[in-house]
């Protein structure tokens, strides 16, 4: 029996904060305002520098039966920052937000009760971005109620995020899985397709209540070559680990592979990125590319290319979603990396 069950709140949401003084007080507004009112709200001080755990204890002095604090000695990351808060979690459904973002204030009971209503696994809504101006809703009722391998391999095609979403806590706890640690990108990458293939079902609710403040392309403009391979090549890996040995993989495994496959094209590209910038995109360019890059960026490149091997065993030219969804130069740029240092 869940040893949580007799204290369990509807819904626990899970929120890692590292250095969001001048964004956790808007957040943390709109969680304490939720209009459903049995959930709690599990903030993680990730280590942070600035004031970031006075707001954490002051919201739990003015909220003492809806707030939990937790002060991270040692920086985690989102990902291990999260994981203290899957620890204490007592909620039926477990939320995610992130410390820059917001939520309308009847998010969570509009979730739930939807959750409720169709014995849902996973409930998702819609989120506005605000550096692209958009709203998007990534389930759409076409990929809603039991998940059939067809849903689960659109779900994974049309990609999303975790924090647009509820999920049943015995999803993340039998078996018991956690985030990785110490990522500064692409930390979730493999969470959200092995939920995909783990949930009996999906609903939404058709309407924006998650604000994403986002800040296009940061990760990938900001991070150096060295953080940002590792961080692909720790998604490509747990992605595989995750996953294989579900009951679902075989029939979903080329979409998988297609995820995969995309997130090695990133690293290669990575790579070459300045050689690209130098010769101009092109086919015909493309051993140029490999011929001058570093020795650095060979042995990423070598590293990358030997787990591609052990993961992705369909050719590109024999995987529809990779023929369908990547563009033909990246297609001829992983061949190339292929051929050079897969050995």
């Amino acid at each position: 029996m869940d040893s949580k069950a007799g204290q369990m709140k509807k819904v626990s949401i899970i929120v890692p904060a590292y250095n969001s003084g001048k964004t956790l007080t808007r957040c943390l507004t709109s969680l304490v305002n939720q209009t459903l009112q049995d959930i709690e709200i599990i903030i993680i001080n990730d280590a942070s520098s600035d004031n970031t755990w006075e707001i954490m204890r002051s919201c739990k002095e003015q909220f003492p039966d809806k707030v939990v604090i937790i002060d991270g000695k040692i920086n985690r990351g989102s990902g291990g920052a999260r994981n203290q808060g899957f620890d204490v979690a007592t909620g039926e459904y477990i939320g995610l937000v992130d410390s820059d973002d917001y939520v309308a204030s009847t998010m969570y009971e509009l979730l739930y009760n939807k959750a409720k209503e169709g014995g849902y696994d996973i409930v998702d809504t819609g989120f506005y971005s605000e550096s692209k101006d958009t709203a998007t809703l990534y389930t759409g009722d076409n990929l809603t109620g039991y998940l059939d391998d067809d849903k689960r391999k659109a779900l994974i095609a049309c990609g999303g995020y975790l924090v647009t979403k509820i999920f049943k806590r015995e999803l993340w706890e039998e078996p018991q899985i956690r985030m990785r640690e110490n990522i500064r990108c692409l930390e979730d990458t493999e969470i959200l397709i092995y939920m995909f293939m783990r949930a009996g079902s999906i609903g939404n609710v058709k309407e924006v209540l998650y604000n994403y403040c986002d800040i296009e392309g940061s990760a990938t403009k900001t991070l150096d070559l060295n953080t940002y391979f590792d961080s692909i090549y720790g998604a490509i890996r747990a992605t595989y680990d995750r996953c294989h040995e579900l009951p679902s993989y075989e029939e979903c495994k080329k979409i998988i592979e297609y995820a995969m496959t995309r997130m090695y094209s990133f690293g290669v590209n990575r790579c070459i990125h300045d050689q690209i910038v130098r010769y101009g995109a092109s086919t015909e360019k493309i051993s140029k590319y490999f011929d001058d890059c570093g020795k650095n960026e060979e042995g990423l490149l070598k590293k990358l290319s030997v787990l591609k091997n052990e993961v992705i065993t369909i050719p590109y030219d024999q995987n529809e979603e990779v023929k369908n969804r990547i563009a033909e130069l990246d297609v001829g740029i992983i061949k190339e990396c292929d051929k050079r240092f897969a050995k």
